[in-house]
């Protein structure tokens, strides 16, 4: 078989320092066991939460998951410490590798080859070191990244195995990324990435449409062809202004007396303003109440009052006090008529000065006013700027808006024509998907005695999805938990096998927790596996099984897999995989 990817390798898993037991792999099956405790008690017969799934996390870790979604973040560091290495040795092709990765230093892995240790300073670029390892020839063809086309084949326990496609935790909600699939199943990647980008152009296009639309119909209270209407309408009183403003100042006198106009409706403005301050002064005094004046009874009775107090001392004759009122009150309406004299005075001087302005302009426009059609050169030039700014951010919006919707066309015809290409792509490669749909049949036939299964990939082109190419597969009575468990399981294990995609196909696989299936097709299924063992040699399948789940099969001698000599881990209650209990962060 001639290898279009180079094979991976799972050689070994361990720590330095050692804070849990190494585990070797080898070809073939390799079985991570839950199992039972010698102990009688109820606590120590249950095989949950024994470290198998930890086990695959941290292998998953060494392959240069993401620290943050990964759940040895979660771990405390009483019990793997932060400085701890975890340390994985792989083979890619014939090159020996070592990634070593730690808590305190997550996004920095280093990678030992060929006994030289490369410190890298990001994960990004370990992968893409590992990328150029994996892939032959990388100048033929795009190609999935390194963790995408690891992901379907180290699928999260917490994607439920519910769908063929889905790979990570379903809470989530991670997109499905189709690079690897299609890469398994020859389908070019280059044609199937433009017209991704292509439908993203598309959605770019709709929420520019959207956004426009809404604004330039005014939280869409209107149709576009009223705002087309509005926008003609409000183009011509633009017009007809400009035709008035440029009839004004064709006019041989106009440059001689432009300025003069203008000086003038400035210092018309300013007298106005002054006027109406004046004005308001000029009122307000008009209406404060006027001084409150004394009765002289009142002021004689209060005098005889003061004055039976005063003793032997000298006090003055009631005419001086009365006489002492009356100048107080003058002063005060002094002070008030003479301030409202003022303002008279100075109100009458600015309205005459108003008056013969407004004289002077009158005089001065009359020259342009034959027409009628200005009455004011300020107050024309300036609505015709406040409608002209209107009109232009309006035509602007409108403009945006239809030019999104002519070039999403021209996307949307784009489009059709990749997925045309793909189409074709699709039809030419028919040896390979009837292949492989003859792989599916074959084992679902072996596991489930039937062959009521069937495997379709097809272009999707409608205008409602985002979607492009559809991958689906049905098996016989699936939509049940542990019926898509088994769909899933068959096919990662045809990809794994097919003559066609195995050659694209990195050579192992992973699947933890996945046999949460009845009894007859977890015995089906281990004897697959130990049938694929006698056709296969290069191939790596690391799985995670709970001993109680077989061990009546296996007295019974019905498991064609010897589970012993295919176990490479066993965790029990009392021998945990990070030997201690603990929760998770």
């Amino acid at each position: 078989m001639h290898r279009r990817i180079n094979r991976i390798k799972i050689k070994k898993l361990y720590s330095d320092p050692e804070v849990f037991k190494p585990i070797t792999f080898h070809d073939g099956v390799n079985i991570i066991l839950g199992e039972k405790s010698d102990s009688k008690t109820v606590r120590g017969r249950k095989t949950n939460g024994v470290g198998k799934s930890l086990s695959i996390e941290l292998l998953n870790f060494c392959l240069l998951k993401r620290y943050k979604d990964s759940r040895v973040s979660l771990i405390p560091d009483n019990v793997l410490g932060a400085s701890v290495n975890l340390i994985l040795d792989i083979e890619i092709g014939q090159t020996e590798l070592t990634l070593i990765r730690n808590k305190q230093n997550q996004e920095k892995p280093s990678i030992k080859k060929n006994s030289k240790l490369i410190n890298f300073e990001n994960l990004d670029d370990a992968q893409a070191f590992l990328k150029d390892l994996i892939f032959i020839d990388l100048k033929a063809e795009p190609v999935p990244s390194f963790r995408s086309l690891i992901s379907p084949l180290i699928r999260d326990e917490r994607s439920e195995f519910k769908d063929i496609l889905e790979c990570f935790d379903v809470s989530k909600k991670i997109p499905v990324d189709l690079t690897p699939h299609l890469y398994f199943l020859d389908i070019s990647l280059d044609v199937y990435k433009k017209t991704k980008e292509t439908v993203r152009k598309i959605e770019a296009k709709k929420a520019i449409a959207k956004n426009t639309k809404k604004e330039v119909t005014d939280g869409n209270q209107k149709k576009i062809s009223e705002v087309k209407a509005e926008l003609n309408s409000l183009d011509d009183e633009l017009s007809k202004i400009n035709e008035a403003i440029e009839s004004f100042k064709s006019n041989e006198a106009f440059n001689t007396i432009e300025k003069d106009l203008i000086q003038l409706e400035d210092l018309l403005d300013t007298l106005r303003k002054k006027q109406k301050a004046i004005k308001y002064e000029y009122n307000k005094i008009k209406t404060l109440p006027k001084p409150e004046r004394i009765d002289n009874d009142e002021i004689e009775i209060l005098y005889d009052q003061f004055k039976k107090g005063l003793g032997e001392a000298v006090v003055r004759s009631l005419e001086e006090a009365i006489s002492f009122k009356s100048k107080v009150e003058e002063f005060q309406n002094t002070l008030v008529n003479q301030r409202a004299l003022e303002l008279q005075e100075e109100l009458n001087e600015i309205t005459e000065e108003i008056r013969n302005l407004d004289d002077k302009y009158s005089e001065k426009l009359r020259v342009f006013d034959q027409k009628g059609v200005l009455k004011n050169l300020k107050v024309s030039l300036k609505i015709y700027e406040q409608k002209s700014n209107e009109f232009a951010k309006r035509k602007a919006l409108y403009n945006e808006y239809e030019n999104a919707i002519k070039e999403k066309k021209t996307l949307m015809l784009k489009k059709s024509n990749e997925i045309s290409e793909l189409d074709e792509l699709i039809e030419s490669n028919s040896d390979l998907l009837d292949s492989f749909l003859s792989t599916l049949l074959n084992i679902h036939d072996f596991i489930m005695g039937n062959k009521e299964c069937s495997f379709t990939i097809e272009t999707v082109n409608k205008s409602t999805t985002k979607k492009i190419i559809e991958i689906d597969m049905r098996i016989f009575d699936d939509g049940s938990h542990s019926v898509d468990r088994t769909k899933v399981f068959i096919y990662d294990m045809a990809l794994l096998f097919n003559e066609y995609t195995r050659k694209r196909h990195p050579g192992f696989l992973v699947h933890d927790n996945i046999f949460d299936v009845d009894q007859d097709t977890l015995v089906q299924s281990l004897n697959f596996l130990a049938d694929q063992e006698t056709k296969h040699l290069d191939f790596q399948y690391i799985l995670t099984l709970n001993r109680d789940k077989i061990e009546n099969e296996e007295k019974l001698n019905i498991i064609n897999l010897d589970i012993e000599s295919h176990k490479v881990a066993s965790f029990t209650k009392h021998s945990k995989f990070l030997q201690q209990d603990y929760q998770e962060k």
